[in-house]
């Protein structure tokens, strides 16, 4: 087994952040060590450097980041970077760029370094040295940065995100992207060290699901990599928004202790750089980094989560994000309180119900089905609500950051973008499963991905650009898994596709206004140039504004006119199925979601499925093909609020439509995947 691959059960590190010294010439606001010139004592020696490495590389393969203080202040940062990659460990060099010239530069790379990360807190001077504290430190980054790049290494662009540059970050962004970095990684301030007097500069918990949830949407462009760090409910913000990694999966939030260490110029061991509490100290430990990495109680409670209180012990996305412990402990004192900065409610934890107060239940009962297509939408919500538009906007974003709401904006029939849509369905052996199916899911064709009880497991859709390419997936999908179970379940009819979640008591037994009629899927007219770049302008759904279309507008070459008289015109022929919000239906209370199956007549088929369609707690109807062991040729999506409530829903259909035998509920019970198609990329 090699030395970085984790026995069954054993946590590995997988990241070092190791402050090797804390000397450092600027006086950053932010600066979780409030570090200065120095000296600091009790440094570790260069002997001590190489044989701690030593140790770190007998047991695993770790990537290491060689920080400050300003680690260029270290005489001997060649010699113990040079060790480092000699021993196989990747090395990278957290830099301000101020010390780095073509000299420097060359021996950086030399030592076997293949990439350095530079500080940019703003977009221009003046915003970057009044953070930094030192006037010309913007020039002498870039300089830096320059000469890295002449001596060949690749060069990651840090930002510190507070109120002073939170609206300015498109702008570092795109400074980032002219500078030729390959990354943007923007850090979220924890209020720790000297930043501890920024209280009145750390963004509120609303800025901060705002800004996640922008750079979010910047995974998609092509020009950078973006990267988070300190903000571990960027994790659940990605699954809300129905995103993942370009690798179809996603790290944990808080990586503290699982696979992250941080280790301070005097050989302390912490989760972080931003949590001064000592998992161990590696003098006292012989410099033996893996006994405190296997033995330390504060590592070993990161690990099980179980400890945590307040709203992150309650939270279902607890294990995906893990709150900032750094944050909880600046705020409280005890590192396992609840995340400070996060909006999100655990499920079953929305003080007045489903969708806020009343006001907020109008207006997500209005804008499921029925956002205005108009230059200002929410000016005609406030003569249909009752509210001002002031209002409207507000109680909106607020929905959108605390996940009530993943996006606004259309929802594309891909049969009439000329895409192949279908659903396959597949018997996996329980011990494969998870590994299958993270298979499945890094597959850009995939949008939903789900596990449900039944023989056939896996149940997945397809939307791909040919009926070749559904072939072909199908079958590399065979091939690479070793799993011949595999069908493709293509629908024959459809008779509904409505997702609207009723906001209230009284609409639960109502009956969905506009129900599709049972026909076979047909394409649309082929879409031109400006058509398809109109389809990638709103497919990551409007930002909630005063004029969104405006913004729409301001990054292609439509006009909003234009934009307003498209949309309606393809609402209209069923290009746009509904223009409206997307919400998120559990933490709106529908807990369980159940595709019930029924077995019905070919006569009977078309007058079924109508039948079910009128139903509002139907999501979902299609006709579909059927296989020799799975004979149901009717398929309803039904979302409750308990597996109960659904049942009896699929009872009372069957006999509606005089199935009362013929049918089965497979309920989903893992989400592998969900995320939107991307048109035309």
């Amino acid at each position: 087994m090699p030395p970085d691959t984790p026995s069954a059960g054993r946590y590995m590190p997988r990241l070092i952040a190791w402050e090797i010294t804390r000397s450092c010439h600027l006086a950053c606001r932010h600066c979780r060590a409030d570090a200065t010139r120095g000296p600091y004592e009790g440094e570790l020696a260069t002997r001590e450097c190489l044989d701690l490495l030593d140790n770190i590389a007998s047991f695993s393969r770790p990537i290491i980041i060689l920080t400050g203080g300003e680690p260029m202040n270290r005489p001997d940062v060649f010699e113990i970077a040079s060790h480092a990659t000699g021993l196989g460990l990747r090395t990278v060099l957290a830099t301000c760029g101020a010390m780095i010239d073509e000299a420097s530069a060359g021996r950086i790379a030399e030592s076997g370094i293949k990439m350095i990360s530079i500080s940019l807190d703003g977009a221009d001077a003046a915003g970057h040295d009044a953070f930094r504290g030192v006037i010309g430190a913007f020039e002498a980054s870039l300089k830096g940065l320059h000469a890295a790049q002449q001596a060949g290494l690749g060069v990651q662009i840090n930002t510190t995100v507070t109120s002073d540059n939170v609206e300015k970050l498109d702008a570092i962004l795109d400074l980032a992207v002219s500078l030729g970095a390959e990354t943007f990684n923007p850090f979220l301030l924890v209020p720790t060290g000297r930043a501890s007097n920024l209280a009145d500069r750390t963004i509120s918990p609303q800025q901060y699901e705002r800004t996640l949830r922008w750079l979010a949407k910047q995974q998609a462009r092509g020009d950078i990599r973006i990267r988070v760090t300190c903000a571990p409910h960027y994790q659940r913000i990605i699954r809300q928004m129905g995103l993942l990694d370009e690798d179809g999966r996603s790290a944990k939030g808080c990586m503290g202790g699982q696979s992250f260490a941080f280790i301070s110029h005097r050989g302390i061991v912490q989760i972080c750089g931003f949590l001064e509490v000592p998992a161990g100290d590696l003098r006292a430990n012989g410099l033996d980094f893996g006994n405190i990495w296997e033995t330390s109680d504060l590592f070993r409670k990161m690990r099980t989560g179980e400890c945590y209180r307040g709203r992150c012990g309650r939270c279902e996305y607890a294990p995906l994000c893990g709150g900032c412990r750094a944050r909880a402990y600046a705020e409280t004192g005890d590192y396992l309180a609840e995340e400070p900065l996060c909006a999100y409610r655990p499920k079953g934890q929305v003080e007045t119900g489903p969708g806020g107060d009343e006001l907020d239940r109008k207006i997500l009962s209005v804008i499921q089905s029925n956002f205005p297509v108009q230059p200002r939408p929410f000016d005609a919500l406030a003569q249909t609500l009752g509210a001002s538009p002031d209002e409207l906007i507000g109680r909106t974003r607020r929905m959108c950051d605390d996940g009530l709401i993943r996006r606004i904006g259309p929802i594309f029939d891909s049969r009439r973008l000329g895409y192949v849509t279908t659903l396959v369905a597949a018997r996996i052996p329980e011990e494969k499963l998870a590994s299958i199916a993270a298979v499945v899911s890094e597959l850009p064709s995939v949008t939903h991905n789900y596990r449900r009880e039944h023989d056939y497991n896996l149940w997945f859709t397809l939307v791909c650009e040919s009926e070749k390419a559904i072939t072909d997936t199908i079958e590399r999908l065979r091939r690479r898994t070793g799993i011949d179970d595999i069908h493709e379940l293509r629908a024959q009819a459809v008779y509904k596709i409505r997702v609207d979640f009723p906001m209230s008591g009284d609409d639960l037994e109502g009956k969905t206004k506009t129900p599709l009629p049972g026909k076979a899927q047909t394409a649309g007219e082929p879409m031109d140039d400006g058509q398809k770049e109109l389809v990638r302008l709103l497919q990551d759904g409007l930002n909630v504004s005063e004029r969104p279309f405006e913004e729409i507008a301001s990054r292609g070459d439509w006009e909003v006119d234009r934009i307003i008289v498209r949309v309606r015109d393809w609402m209209s022929s069923g290009v746009i199925r509904r223009f409206g919000a997307v919400v998120n239906h559990l933490r709106l209370g529908f807990l369980a979601n159940g595709m019930v199956v029924f077995r019905v007549a070919a006569k009977s088929l078309d007058r079924a499925g109508c039948k079910l369609a009128q139903r509002r707690e139907v999501s979902h109807c299609y006709a579909r093909r059927t296989m020799a062991d799975f004979d149901y040729n009717l398929y309803a999506m039904v979302h409750g609020k308990s597996r109960d409530e659904v049942r009896r829903v699929a009872s009372d259909l069957a006999d509606q439509i005089a199935a009362p035998d013929g049918w089965e509920v497979l309920f989903s019970t893992e989400e592998y995947k969900k995320s939107p198609r991307r048109y035309f990329t």
